[in-house]
Formats: C-alpha cells, structure tokens, sequence
C-alpha cells in the first residue's frame, strides 16, 4: 500500500496540488495580458500554500515565447548583488546566451562596486526589452529574507524600477509572510518598492470543497477518511499543511492496524501540531505587535468585544481566523492556554 500523503510537507505539485481555482486564475492574470506583466504580492503564512500556486500558475500557463519567467528563492541567496546576479544569468540562459547580452551579462557577474552593477543591470534588461523585443516575469520567493539579503535602499530602488520603469518590460511577483513595506523597512528603514507591487493576492486556508478532495485521496489506500471528517477537522482545520500532515499520519497507522484511529494519529501528531499552532501564533503576534494573540484567545472565548479589533480583517483575509473563531478548535484551545488570562 502507497500512502496517498507521503509527500506531505514538499511543494505540491501534479495531482497533489488541491483546488485554489480563484487564487489560480489572480495569480495567471499577472501574465494573461499580452505584452508585459504586471506586479504583484502573494501573501499568506507559513506552509499554507504559497510557493506551491504560484508554481502551479506558472507550470499551466499557455507557452509564450515572449515572456521569460525567473524564479527565485531569496533565501537561498546570499546578499542582495547575487539576486540580480542570479536574475541576469536566469534570463542570460534562456535566450541561449544571446550575444547581444551576453557582454553585460559577464560584466555584472564581475562587478565589483554596487554603482557597476546597478548600470550594468539596467542596460541588460533595457536590451532584453528593446533589442530582444522579451518580457521577463520575476518571482521571489521568500521575500521576507530580503530583509537581511538587501543592505541598502538602492537595492530595493532597482526592483522599483525594473517592475516599473518604461526602459524595461519586467513584472515582479513576491511570495512572503509579510507585507513588502514592513520587508523593505526592517531592512532599510524606508519603503518604496510597495508602491509599485500593490496588488495583493492573500493565500489563507482550505476551501470544504478542498478539504474534501485532500480527504478523497485517501482511497488509494483502499480507506475512505471521509467518516473521520469532523475530527480530524476539529484538530487541523482547513490548514493546508497540518491537514495533509495529520491525514498522512492516520493512514500509517491504518496501514498497521486497519483502523482509522483519529485520536491515536493525534497523539502521535500533538508535537508538529503544537509546533506549527506556535509559529502562527508568533508570527501573529510580530504582524500585530502582540496584540493578535490576545484578540485569538478572546474569539476563541467567544468575546463580542473582540469583533471590534482592526487586526480581524487581516486574520480573516489570511484564514487565521474563519467567521468569527481561530481555525479549529485544537487551536482555540491552543490559543486559550498560551496567551494567558
């Protein structure tokens, strides 16, 4: 027996990538219109999905000559130099190192001095635009990195430019936590990329239709999780990760005793759950300068008062918070011995 959820945890892709219909076609609309893409921001928390729709837009767009997409991961770079390094050597490669670039292309890999590199950018994609007659569509992932990765403003300043100025046919789509202004002024203490990538595309939690098609998939191993619905529910929620994680988990232990036994999987669970419920709350909690986890406890009580809170249209916007309430109720429960009287 192959459990259906092994994967649970890596970016979806094929057949494990669930629903987000809406989400999907917001996030091709960056690229539908012929000619060069826009901006955008795909915000949402950690581990509900983000990385995985905007691959998965990108993965199923129609083939398009004219548009070149660049992903990457800023995590993975060392400073603010090596994203547009790594930016210019993407598309250097997909035009099989055009010679009309390719002289750039080797002086910004060379370039010693911020003021070398930032002309030696600008000329390439002025080129990619005007002597190629290319659209370059660029996604960060893991934007709230540039934070440490970006050392000065100008850096911040170049992004600008290339995702807005006329001499370039660039489009720029970020992937964070955070918003990009909060980005830019933990880093440099001002924000002006913001202004330009103001279309805000929020990931937040499951849909029942999707909740639904991540349980149907548990017949391939020959069980059906539909019957164990309500609890499992109760202790994940529609979150995207903790659902796949925890319906992984039922089927090993189905697979051992031939039982769906929702109470023994969340037993064996409890420490990734609990894990995952604390950096929510943190992250909450430093979006909101601490006031987010009290106002989760308070909705999770049931308070009235709390429905008055400015923070509640960004804790819904995000699936942090469902109607009135905290996800589900494990992390109600969660919230309400954590947060203190």
């Amino acid at each position: 027996m192959t459990n259906p959820y092994r994967e649970a945890g890596r970016v979806a892709e094929g057949d494990r990538f669930v629903g987000r219909a809406l989400l999907m076609r917001q996030i091709a609309s960056t690229w539908q219109v012929p000619g060069r893409p826009s901006n955008a921001r795909v915000v949402g928390h950690h581990r509900v999905g983000k990385t995985s729709a905007v691959r998965r837009a990108l993965d199923t767009m129609p083939p398009d000559a004219s548009v070149i997409p660049v992903r990457l991961n800023v995590g993975s770079q060392d400073s603010g130099v090596d994203i547009f390094r790594s930016m210019v050597r993407r598309v250097l490669q997909a035009t099989s190192g055009d010679r009309r670039l390719a002289s750039v292309a080797h002086a910004i890999q060379g370039a010693e001095h911020w003021y070398d590199l930032l002309e030696g950018v600008k000329t390439f994609f002025a080129s990619v635009k005007d002597e190629l007659g290319l659209n370059v569509l660029v996604v960060l992932d893991e934007f709230d990195r540039a934070a440490s990765a970006f050392d000065r403003l100008g850096q911040f300043q170049l992004l600008r430019d290339l995702a807005s100025e006329p001499d370039y046919s660039v489009g720029l789509i970020t992937i964070s936590r955070r918003d990009i202004e909060k980005i830019e002024i933990a880093a440099t203490g001002g924000s002006i990329l913001g202004g330009v990538v103001s279309t805000t595309r929020f990931v937040g939690m499951f849909s029942d239709a999707e909740v639904d098609s991540m349980l149907e998939r548990s017949v391939e191993a020959g069980v059906s999780l539909h019957s164990g619905r309500s609890e499992i529910m109760e202790i994940t929620g529609p979150h995207p990760f903790l659902l796949e994680s925890f319906c992984k988990r039922i089927i090993e232990i189905y697979e051992v005793t031939g039982k769906i036994d929702v109470p023994e999987a969340y037993s064996q669970e409890s420490p990734l759950i609990e894990a995952q419920f604390a950096k929510l709350l943190e992250a909450v909690n430093v979006d909101t300068e601490s006031r987010g986890g009290v106002l989760l406890r308070d909705l999770a009580l049931g308070s009235k008062s709390a429905l008055a809170s400015p923070d509640l249209p960004r804790l819904r916007s995000t699936g942090i918070v469902i109607g009135n309430a905290p996800f589900s109720l494990e992390f109600g429960r969660f919230l309400t011995l954590r947060t203190g009287p």
